[in-house]
């Protein structure tokens, strides 16, 4: 479980850094929307490189306190999170 937490680490790390650049570029094309829920996306795709910190750090408060399924849970969670996110995009452009 230690490998995977270190490997989690550096997936967030890149993923952090990728997710604020993948918001700024979503603000564009989020703010050209004519929808009604424009700025539940714009929050939601500021969210993003917020889920890959919360899971990096996460993981590895959860195993420490003894909790492998938790953990194992923060690690999914900035790939669910993103998955929903481009859902919620696709449907904004529909």
């Amino acid at each position: 479980m230690h490998q995977i937490l270190v490997i989690n680490t550096l997936v967030c790390v890149l993923g952090t850094f990728a997710g604020g650049l993948f918001a700024a570029a979503s603000m564009i094309s989020i703010a050209n929307m004519k929808i009604p829920w424009r700025e539940v996306v714009l929050v939601a795709a500021f969210l993003v490189p917020v889920a890959f910190v919360v899971s990096g750090v996460g993981a590895w408060v959860a195993y420490g306190w003894g909790y492998s399924g938790v953990a194992i849970g923060a690690i999914a969670l900035p790939w669910v999170y993103a998955l929903l996110f481009i859902v919620l995009m696709l449907m904004s452009f529909g």
